[in-house]
Formats: structure tokens, C-alpha cells, sequence
């Protein structure tokens, strides 16, 4: 039963599931908070991330939910009214696990709340087991398994079909011709502004990559998540050459380079340039790697990571409408109706703060154990936190709080709510 921890959140598979390249096989994964038993609510979660890693640790396939088209596959989230609230699963094809390297099959779960006060907050837990992958070699033809070439010198032969063929299956291919920024001379060139991966701010690809394939993933990410959706993200440059040297940036902004003039920026023959900021560099003593070198054969992945609310108008703010709100029947013990109500829906399901004649008491979920919460049925049952809606009603609880309540009371109730309800 592998699991693993970070801070607070922990993510558990019953048991390791092995797949053999070409077939496919689905994983389920199990979110806990505080400890086993205790399911996390995916729902809340803003974006999941799911990696599958190489024997290198460089993520070969992504899972992501919300999905990102052209970069990952879907991510499937569990209900909590199936009690599965916790449970996240995805699908290896059989196209994909052709692409694993035989042996452990090592995934990375990142968490992203965009929402948590005061900023948003990324778990990225540890690196751990959840099978193995199983090579698949040809009986007619041994000597043309994965990743053991046609060569006597067991390095692949033409170079394509080594050990590192199938980590970069299907990614953009580039030859780094400049680290001055000048312009790359034909397809499947590329450019930097510097060597040294911390110095490195821009970037330029060709539209066409060495295979003569546009990098459609960062077009897609740039023209359609960057632009459209206001979603951040990293590019993360490796060198094929040498896979253990790799550099994580984060995209802060893109334009489109007119190469070839006379056409528009848009051609075949034309280019992107990305304005970056480096994030973290591979290190440790297995990287010989540290600089990139003009002739290095480079790829790069896409990893999204939230919302940038400076690009947005704000989407919750805090409501003043109920406030000096009175109490309208008197309490008697526990679970006494008070008469007061909230006008808006709490934004993406935050907390509320009430303070009653001034003073702040405890909200909960629960019909006993806090001072107040909230009723969509007189008091009846507490609905939680998170799931507090427009007119649920205050239900106060005096043996908890140690004193009753009287007609007339102030009560303030002190959150967000969404900025196109309010106005």
C-alpha cells in the first residue's frame, strides 16, 4: 500500500499495478487530508496534476484536471456523493505505454488551490510507486525491443531508437543554433539569450521543429490558455543529449516573430518568443550538465499551474450587505433558529466569519459542536462549510457558546462573494 506526504495531504494506492508497453491500464489514486481516512475533497482542488516519470525523473506523460488540450490527457475526479471524494484516476493507452521506459512506473501528484487565503497554495508531493512497466520485446525480432536499437554497439544505431527514444515521444525537436538572441536561420532551430540556464529571460523557436512539425502544445498553451483563459504556466527545456540537465522557467509572456518578411507572423517560416524566468535547474550529483551549448539537441514540456487573477478582474470580493443584521427570535439551547440569513453564495466555497455584538464566534458544520452554522432547513442538519449557499439561515448553538441570544442582537456575517452577483 504505497502512499506518500507532504505537509498535510497524502495520496495512496491500495496496491501497485504493473502494464506491459503497448496495453493499457487504469490507475486509481486516493487524496487524504491530515491522515489515511480522512478523503480530501478533489472538487476544491483548482488543478490537479498527475506526471509519470522516467527513470531519469523527467515527466514522459501528464494527467491533468482540469485538462489541457495539446499537453495532457483528462483527469478523472471522484464524488463525494459516491464517497469517492478523494479519488483521482487516469488511463494509460496503449499508445502511451509504448513510450514508458521498462521498470518502476513513478508518477508526481501536484496540487494547486488558487483560492487559499492569503495566496495560492502548490502541494508538489514526493515521487512515488504505483507499478512497474513491463517491456515487450518482439520474439521474431529480439534485437528490435524498446529502446535497444539495431546496433551492434547497443546505442540505438541511427540514434532514434536508444534508451531515450521513448522519453521524448512525440515532443517538439530543436537544435540550439544561438545564445545571443539572434534570429534561428531555418526550421528546427531555436535561440536564447544566454548559456546559463538563471540568465536565461527569452526564448525564440522556428515554427517548425526538426521534423518539420509545428509545436502546436505551445501555441495551443500560449494563444488559447495564456491568452484566453488567463492560465499560467512553465516550459520546462531539456537537453536530449544528456536528459539529467534540464531547466523549469516560468512563461510570462509570448509575442510572435515575423522571421520571413513579407508574410505574416504566423508562417511556417516564422517564429515564437517567450519571455521567461528561470524556476528551479536539474542539480545533484548525476548532472554533468550545467550550461546550454550552441548544437544542443533540446525538447520541452508544458506544465500549467493556476490562474493569474492580476490578468483578471477580480472574480470574489468582500460584501458588506449583511452586516448589523438582527437577530429575530430569541435562542433557547441548542440548535435555536435566529432568523438571520446570507444574501450571496460564499465565493469558491470560503469560509465565513460572524461576529455576534461584535464578536467573533466559531462557525462549523456540525448540529453541536460550534458556537453557529448554517441551515438550509431551520436547523434541522448543519450543511458544511464549503457548501454554504445563498439563504441558509444562522442556527445558534448556547450551550457551546455559553449564553443565549435576544431579539435584536447585531449579527455581521464577513465574506466574498462573486463580483457578478454583487453588481
Amino acid at each position: 500500500m504505497p502512499y506518500v506526504v507532504k505537509e498535510d495531504i497524502i495520496a495512496f494506492v491500495e496496491e501497485t499495478k504493473n502494464i506491459s508497453q503497448g496495453s493499457s491500464g487504469i490507475y486509481d489514486i486516493i487524496l487524504y487530508r491530515d491522515f489515511i481516512g480522512s478523503e480530501l475533497n478533489a472538487q476544491k482542488v483548482s488543478v490537479i496534476s498527475v506526471a509519470i516519470l522516467n527513470r531519469n525523473g523527467e515527466k514522459v506523460l501528464m494527467y491533468n484536471n482540469p485538462i489541457v488540450p495539446g499537453v495532457s490527457d483528462s483527469l478523472m475526479i471522484g464524488s463525494a456523493t459516491n464517497n469517492e471524494a478523494g479519488k483521482i484516476s487516469f488511463e494509460i493507452t496503449g499508445i502511451q505505454s509504448r513510450a514508458l521506459d521498462p521498470g518502476d512506473l513513478n508518477v508526481q501528484i501536484t496540487l494547486i488551490y488558487s483560492d487559499f487565503y492569503p495566496n495560492a497554495k502548490t502541494y508538489i508531493l514526493p515521487v512515488f510507486k504505483i507499478g512497474q512497466t513491463i517491456e515487450v520485446v518482439d520474439p521474431y525480432n529480439p534485437g528490435d525491443g524498446t529502446g535497444g536499437g539495431t546496433g551492434g554497439d547497443g546505442t540505438g544505431g541511427d540514434g532514434t531508437g536508444g534508451s531515450n527514444a521513448g522519453l521524448f515521444l512525440g515532443s517538439p525537436q530543436y537544435v540550439l543554433e544561438h545564445v545571443d538572441l539572434d534570429l534561428p536561420s531555418s526550421y528546427g532551430k531555436m535561440s536564447t539569450n544566454a548559456n546559463n540556464p538563471s540568465l536565461v529571460t527569452e526564448i525564440i523557436f522556428r515554427n517548425l521543429d526538426s521534423n518539420m512539425i509545428r509545436p502546436v502544445s505551445l501555441e495551443n498553451f500560449l494563444v488559447n490558455r495564456m491568452g484566453a483563459d488567463k492560465i499560467q504556466g512553465v516550459i520546462t527545456l531539456y537537453n536530449m543529449d544528456d536528459p539529467s540537465f534540464y531547466a523549469i522557467y516560468k512563461i510570462l509572456e509570448w509575442s510572435r516573430v515575423d522571421i520571413t518578411a513579407g508574410n505574416n507572423d504566423t508562417d511556417n517560416s516564422d517564429g515564437i518568443k517567450i519571455k521567461v524566468a528561470l524556476e528551479s535547474v536539474s542539480n545533484g550529483p548525476g548532472v554533468e550538465e550545467t550550461v546550454w551549448r550552441i548544437g544542443d539537441n533540446i525538447t520541452f514540456q508544458i506544465d500549467t499551474h493556476g490562474i493569474t487573477a492580476s490578468s483578471l478582474k477580480p472574480s470574489g470580493i468582500l460584501t458588506y450587505v449583511d452586516k448589523n443584521l438582527q437577530v429575530q427570535h430569541a435562542t433557547d439551547g441548542n440548535n435555536s433558529p435566529t432568523g438571520v440569513t446570507i444574501t450571496y453564495s460564499p465565493y469558491y466555497d470560503s469560509y465565513v466569519m460572524v461576529e455576534v455584538n461584535g464578536i467573533s464566534v466559531e462557525v462549523g458544520d456540525s448540529t453541536s459542536e460550534s458556537s453557529v452554522y448554517f441551515s438550509s432547513n431551520n436547523g434541522a442538519t448543519a450543511v458544511e462549510i464549503e457548501a454554504i449557499r445563498a439563504g441558509d439561515q444562522l442556527i445558534w448553538n448556547s450551550e457551546v457558546a455559553g449564553f443565549e441570544l435576544e431579539e435584536g442582537d447585531d449579527i455581521n456575517l464577513i465574506y466574498e462573494a462573486d463580483v457578478d452577483e454583487i453588481r
